[in-house]
């Protein structure tokens, strides 16, 4: 006999897929990921810009479900330099010791550790050298041959590349980097 919405499954109760709140938050954080996508690309076009000040004239991405990064590093400048080079992000903040930076969808923090006030949890511990053993950070480029050639000119300025442009049993190409203070970023296409 078919099934049909008024009859019961006819698989067993352990075979039957479940909603479970592992489906529901990876349901909102697909969600939130195309809201923000809509959202950047529409505050990019709506806003003017303004090279006194491109934080006003920057798409504001930090609403709810976002998710951004501060990477702690002596070396805020050459963090910026990079990643702007390789991943296209721009400046949009630059205070002391600080830096911000954002692509289309995301967004980036670098802090000298020097900077942080005498309560901040990591005050005093880390040394601006190593900190981001462990930590490995995915980025989307829209062209990763592009990506990789400027990530090419980083190497003699302490950005080795660990693994070249790989194609992936998942079905995309990607490269890595060894950043100078241990993190481990991964360049990638889109599926």
């Amino acid at each position: 006999m078919p099934w049909s919405p008024a009859t019961p499954h006819p698989r067993p109760t352990a075979m039957r897929p479940r909603f479970t709140s592992l489906t529901a938050v990876s349901l909102l954080l697909l969600a939130s990921f195309h809201i923000h996508a809509d959202d950047a690309s529409k505050g990019a076009a709506e806003k003017k810009s303004d090279p006194a000040n491109p934080a006003a004239s920057a798409p504001s991405l930090r609403k709810p479900g976002f998710v951004f990064m501060e990477l702690s590093t002596t070396r805020v400048e050459d963090y910026l330099s990079f990643f702007e080079s390789v991943a296209d992000f721009k400046l949009v903040m630059r205070k002391p010791g600080y830096l911000e930076a954002c692509s289309d969808l995301a967004e980036l923090s670098f802090i000298d550790p020097k900077y942080w006030s005498t309560g901040h949890p990591f005050s005093g511990k880390l040394t601006g050298s190593g900190q981001g053993v462990g930590i490995e950070i995915g980025i989307v480029v829209a062209d990763l041959d592009k990506a990789y050639a400027a990530a090419v000119k980083f190497q003699d300025k302490g950005w080795p590349i660990s693994t070249g442009i790989v194609h992936r049993p998942w079905g995309v190409r990607d490269f890595r980097v060894l950043a100078p203070d241990g993190y481990y970023l991964r360049f990638t296409e889109g599926h």
